[in-house]
């Protein structure tokens, strides 16, 4: 099954291991040559790749103090080569007779994927059981895969829950569950869907923090005119779709799909160049941004900033949630937290405005004190402090009131407050947006933005 595994993952033939032979220290353990997981190197698509697997017919995959050094060496050596590294977890947990050896063993693994985040991409693979401090490690990796079914990673165990819960368990730790928590970046159709997904992931980002994601020529026009049928500032529509118009042959990645899902989050290549694409999702609740939302960008804006890679997004949402829900999530903390994501950040930042752009949602997501380096604007889009009907409400309120027909004056005073106030022409001429643009241009005024960042 473990050579299975790697062949599937790792190009014909390419993998070999490092420590085979390394034994556990306690005489009497039942371990054999290797102590229950595999480690070394192979290449993915020709490119070099560490890993390391744990193997469940040995002790169940149980952590023992040569297993763990056996796993932090090999994350030690993917940094140091400057190489990604996949974990794939499948244990049981601790190794309960080694006693505190064992907790010396986890504190190393997280020590050095600690060390190695940032250097080089960690990926985890959720391929068995996975709790207690495998799923913290699991949720440092910078993307966690795991199948539909087979798999457990929740922190607690399934029966530990049972026992302190009357609610109904059954569902945690499953992948859906996972996913909607945003532990899990990807789910699989089963393991070799994860791998086929993970292959895919690791052609969109680099090798480490210091060299670009490689290019690869697609053939699509650079100057291709985008349909931009369907894709109205003020309907819901799937920004998905905005997003395969835009990508190269329309084809990209989406990372979190459930999670948060009023965004989306994904790798293109555009122009030939890796992005990371980030975009309200007019589908869901108007694109509006929660807690959730606003933590689901500032993860990958994390990730980014650390690899370099250029970030587009595609702004349209009327504002922040408003819910006593959200506020006992500390929303205005995780608003924080995206602000200063994109303002802190160093990489390329594009900014494309599609729809809305209302008060502070337009500063959190890539405004041009906040973040962008370049902002389109859609020439419908609408950008104001407020919106059109707050806005039309509170400077002509006196006008609708003595109006003999109020409610056709409103609607009259909204669109003049539109013309005047919220124009993408009027958020130009204060600085707001370098140009507008047609909804056709946008994956063309994105790809001459990025060689001219590049």
């Amino acid at each position: 099954m473990n050579n299975e595994i790697l062949n599937e993952l790792f190009d014909a033939n390419t993998f070999v291991q490092t420590n085979s032979y390394i034994l556990s220290p306690y005489a009497d353990s039942e371990s054999t040559a290797g102590d229950g997981v595999i480690t070394g190197y192979g290449s993915i698509d020709d490119r070099a790749v560490f890993a390391a697997l744990q193997d469940e017919s040995v002790l169940k995959g149980s952590v023992g103090i040569a297993h763990a050094q056996k796993i932090s060496a090999c994350i030690d050596m993917a940094a140091k080569t400057g190489v990604p590294f996949v974990f794939f977890i499948h244990s049981v947990g601790a190794r309960i007779k080694e006693g505190l050896d064992v907790l010396s063993g986890y504190g190393q693994i997280m020590k050095s994927v600690s060390n190695a985040l940032g250097v080089i991409p960690i990926f985890a693979v959720i391929s068995g059981q996975c709790s207690g401090a495998a799923a913290i490690i699991a949720s440092m990796a910078d993307f966690t895969f795991m199948p539909k079914d087979g798999a457990y990673f929740a922190f607690s165990g399934i029966d530990a829950l049972q026992g302190t819960s009357r609610n109904d368990c059954k569902n945690i730790g499953c992948a859906s569950e996972a996913a909607i928590a945003g532990t899990v970046s990807c789910i699989g159709t089963d393991l070799k869907d994860c791998f086929q997904k993970l292959r895919t992931l690791i052609t969109y980002l680099p090798d480490r923090y210091d060299c670009e994601a490689p290019e690869a020529e697609s053939g699509d026009d650079y100057a291709r005119k985008i349909n931009a049928e369907g894709f109205s500032a003020f309907e819901p529509y799937d920004v998905r779709d905005l997003i395969s118009q835009i990508a190269d042959n329309g084809s990209w990645m989406e990372l979190n799909e459930t999670y948060a899902p009023n965004v989306v989050t994904g790798f293109a290549r555009v122009g030939d160049r890796s992005v990371c694409m980030i975009a309200n999702q007019p589908a869901v609740q108007d694109g509006l941004l929660d807690h959730t939302a606003c933590e689901k960008i500032a993860g990958i804006l994390a990730f980014c900033d650390k690899f370099a890679i250029p970030v587009v997004t595609l702004t349209n949402t009327c504002g922040f949630a408003c819910s006593p829900e959200e506020e006992q999530s500390a929303l205005s903390a995780s608003a924080a937290l995206l602000i200063t994501s994109f303002t802190n950040s160093e990489m390329p930042k594009i900014n494309i405005i599609t729809g809305k752009a209302y008060g502070s949602a337009y500063l959190a997501m890539n405004g041009r004190q906040t973040g962008a380096d370049l902002i389109y604007a859609w020439n419908d889009s609408d950008i104001s402090v407020i919106t059109p009907e707050a806005g039309a409400l509170l400077i002509y309120n006196d006008e609708m009131k003595a109006a003999v027909d109020p409610i056709e004056a409103r609607k009259e005073f909204i669109q003049k407050y539109r013309r005047e106030c919220t124009s993408p022409v009027y958020a130009a001429s204060k600085g707001l947006v370098d140009d507008l643009i047609s909804p056709a241009e946008t994956r063309a005024r994105i790809i001459s933005a990025l060689y001219l960042l590049n």
